[in-house]
């Protein structure tokens, strides 16, 4: 293996500024990683999707930056049939750090798309995907599951339509053509009516007050029947095992407006039931969980999943089908806003509660967030994802719904149908939280009463051995909780005579209601939850002058293009690029009103700041900054990409653009390989239509030659 030398000299990339600040959010990413790393530690390594050792050096990137080239250059010799078709034999693998890269041998450049090592974190993912798209005009993208992400790059604009089955499903070709998603039919609430966008804000203020009453009264959320008197030494025993599985539980796709009304009245009111004869609701607590579809920055819900106290069944919901995305604002709102109705989610301040309100006008009221009570309880800042809290509390299958979770958590939530194990996977994730919210109260009441333990005994003066030992429903010296403390510890460890003698009673007492807001921890868990359901969407402050200069994008070109001075044959960014950029920004704001949606659905102004530096004159072209183009912009029945195109000739400009040789995009399937790999690929009947095809044009050949 070889391993090559930098040169110290300065490289003309702009890598080093930007790091990968195309749409997919890196430019936050110091925030996020300080994030991820406050999180539960102990369990990183079944949750880490960073790879393996440290993040590539400075030094690091030039060498990969020098692969992604020379790998380049070598593939475009071959399309262009400008080498002898001797296999290289000097040809080694590069070793950059603990990641191997593969050998650029003929057979490796032939082919439609190359992999890199699984073994880059998702910092390093990041930095690759920007120099692939500002200094090297590769097509790129990532694939694979959770755990085993990896970056493919191609010279090919259908290269990665080559990628195997075992990786369909993150494929950026699975967000193509049927599998998009439904723009025109699902139109978010929030942007149904373009005159109102001052009404709606006033809207959102005042059903903000109405959250912020159980914010700052959490006391308030105990009116759910949900919440009662509690016995800590009846559910001592409780666990994960005696929930019904996902197997043995029933569950009902629901694809219709009537089939979500008939949802609707079996989460209130219980199977069989007549509306007519009985209006008492005995819904009490509702988990609820979303699935999303998330690219660039469009976010929107492909999925809704639901189970409740009344029903030993669970709901998916598909917004997509038809009528059932308007429908759902109408017949589900008024469950959410219930306050007297607990829900229940799991990390509800991600998405949820503000996709929630964006879709479909709906408000969260009463929440309990078991992420946050997780976190509480363990004492982190950062909560357990869910496989692993389930695992904690006795789930047998954890590790099958681990494996589901790895596998969906990159899917693409537009495709129908849906898969059976993709649907198993939506029902895991709401199916045991109902008893999660039970088990991680139990624990919180636990921990409040450990302190009060302990500081009784830290001050002896103030100490009521009664009232203690009668608070105290459950065997110390036995705790069915898994989950150790500093005060736990230092409790067990105490010599204090009336400590031990509370350690051997067993007092079953209970906890009412009113008892509740006593308990410290638990009513702080109570109360973030409900800061959570403040996440409203408010629209994004994009189309405004100054927010599109604030772009990090956009402002990382500036100071790059002044560093590139010195150098004659670097991209610099002008003020012609500026005036372009601005353009773009103001049709962008035009193209949202027009169809009614946010800025962002058409497209990103990290987009527009690349288009302004690339002039990219096709879609294939638009594709070597992000291979899954924004809907409004892939759709050819639309002229917005036309009008793009008009608003870049539009504006002459003599720098990014010209400076540097462009390629254009070529075809894998054009070249030599397409009949070694059309069978295979695309089967024998599309073989057969391309062979008829093939046939056809050289009979209009010879018909044209003959009239002539």
């Amino acid at each position: 293996m070889r391993k090559l030398s930098a040169t110290p000299q300065q490289p003309q990339t702009i890598y080093d500024l930007r790091c990968g600040s195309s749409q997919r959010g890196v430019l936050t990413m110091g925030k996020n990683r300080r994030r991820r790393n406050n999180r539960w530690h102990h369990h990183r390594s079944s949750d880490q999707d960073d790879g393996v050792g440290n993040n590539l050096s400075e030094v690091d990137l030039i060498l990969v930056e020098k692969f992604l080239s020379d790998y380049r250059s070598l593939a475009y010799d071959i399309v262009c049939h400008r080498r002898n078709g001797t296999p290289r034999t000097d040809a080694k693998p590069l070793v950059v750090g603990e990641h191997v890269f593969p050998s650029l041998t003929e057979d490796l450049c032939s082919r439609p798309y190359v992999e890199l090592p699984e073994t880059l974190s998702a910092k390093d993912r990041r930095k690759i995907h920007a120099l692939c798209c500002y200094s090297l005009d590769l097509y790129h993208a990532g694939i694979g599951q959770k755990g085993k992400r990896r970056i493919v790059v191609s010279i090919y604009a259908d290269g990665f339509r080559f990628i195997p089955d075992e990786d369909s499903e993150s494929s950026p070709c699975s967000y193509t053509g049927a599998h998009r998603f439904p723009y025109m039919m699902c139109t978010p609430w929030y942007y149904r009516d373009k005159n109102t966008t001052a009404k709606r804000r006033s809207e959102i203020e005042h059903e903000k007050k109405l959250i912020h009453q159980f914010v700052k009264y959490p006391e308030q959320t105990l009116i759910s029947s949900s919440y009662e008197s509690v016995c800590l030494a009846g559910m001592d025993l409780l666990d994960l095992s005696a929930v019904p599985n996902v197997e043995d539980t029933p569950y009902e796709l629901i694809d219709t407006v009537d089939k979500l009304k008939l949802c609707v009245e079996e989460l209130r009111y219980g199977a069989g039931h007549n509306n007519t004869n009985n209006h008492t609701t005995i819904l009490s607590e509702i988990a609820f969980d979303m699935e999303m579809y998330n690219q660039g920055n469009a976010v929107r819900t492909c999925l809704i999943q639901l189970t409740s106290n009344t029903m030993q069944k669970d709901y998916i919901i598909d917004p997509l089908a038809v009528g059932v995305w308007d429908a759902i604002g109408v017949h589900l709102g008024p469950i959410f806003s219930d306050p007297s109705i607990l829900k229940i989610g799991h990390g509800i301040g991600g998405m949820d509660c503000s996709s929630l309100h964006r879709d479909f006008g709906v408000v969260v009221l009463n929440a309990f967030d078991t992420c946050e009570a997780s976190a509480l309880v363990r004492q982190s800042k950062g909560g357990m994802n869910l496989a692993s809290l389930c695992e904690h509390y006795g789930l047998q299958t954890w590790e099958h719904y681990r494996d589901l979770k790895d596998r969906f958590q990159t899917t693409n939530w537009c495709k129908r149908p849906l898969s059976a194990p993709a649907i198993e996977y939506g029902r895991y994730d709401v199916r045991y939280l109902i008893t999660l919210r039970k088990l991680l109260m139990r624990d919180l009441l636990k921990m409040d009463i450990m302190h009060s333990v302990q500081n009784g005994f830290d001050n002896d003066s103030d100490y009521d051995s009664t009232s203690v030992s009668e608070s105290t429903a459950w065997q110390l010296s036995s705790s069915s909780s898994r989950w150790t403390s500093t005060s736990e510890s230092s409790f067990a460890n105490s010599d204090h005579p009336t400590e031990k003698n509370n350690i051997e009673m067993s007092i079953e007492s209970i906890i009412s209601v009113s008892d509740l807001p006593s308990f410290e921890k638990f009513m702080k868990v109570i109360s973030i939850s409900q800061k959570r359901c403040l996440k409203l969407w408010a629209g994004k402050e994009e189309g405004d002058s100054e927010s599109i200069l604030r772009n990090q994008s956009f402002i990382s070109m500036i100071k790059q293009s002044a560093n590139n001075e010195k150098h004659h044959d670097a991209y610099n960014w002008t003020e012609k690029n500026t005036k372009l950029y601005k353009e773009l920004a103001h049709w962008r704001k035009t193209v949202a009103e027009r169809e009614s949606v946010d800025v962002n659905d058409v497209c990103s102004l990290d987009l527009l700041c690349w288009v302004s530096y690339k002039l990219p004159k096709s879609r294939s072209e638009l594709r070597r900054f992000d291979y899954i183009l924004p809907a409004l912009i892939e759709d050819k029945s639309l002229p917005y990409f036309d009008e793009m195109k008009k608003i870049i000739s539009s504006v002459e400009i003599t720098g990014a653009s010209s400076t540097k040789e462009r390629n254009n995009a070529v075809f894998y399937s054009f070249g030599k390989k397409v009949r070694d790999d059309v069978e295979t690929i695309f089967g024998r009947n599309d073989r057969k239509l391309l062979i008829a095809t093939t046939v056809l044009c050289l009979v209009a050949v010879i018909l044209t030659g003959r009239k002539r």
